[in-house]
């Protein structure tokens, strides 16, 4: 005759009040997880590769003497540009 373990002590004895990795429901969970960890990483890449281009154009800013009047005029004609496309 089997004897039965007290709910949830029972090594054989399944937890269904969390969806199994291998339902549906799991996988789903799941790939929502590593897609969350993913557009974490991509999100620490992008704020390092900014940094890295703000670096970029302070120091070539300096190299070359561009002043911010200069860089604002530029950012304005851009501005304008695109706007009449």
């Amino acid at each position: 005759m089997p004897t039965h373990a007290a709910p949830g002590l029972s090594s054989t004895t399944h937890d269904h009040s969390h969806p199994s990795h291998d339902s549906p429901t799991g996988r789903a969970i799941q790939a929502a997880a590593r897609q969350a960890q993913r557009a974490r990483r991509a999100e620490t890449v992008r704020q390092r590769q900014r940094a890295a281009l703000l670096d970029l154009l302070v120091q070539t800013m300096a190299e070359l003497h561009i002043s911010m009047a200069e860089l604002n005029a530029a950012r304005r004609a851009i501005g304008v540009r695109s706007r009449e496309r």
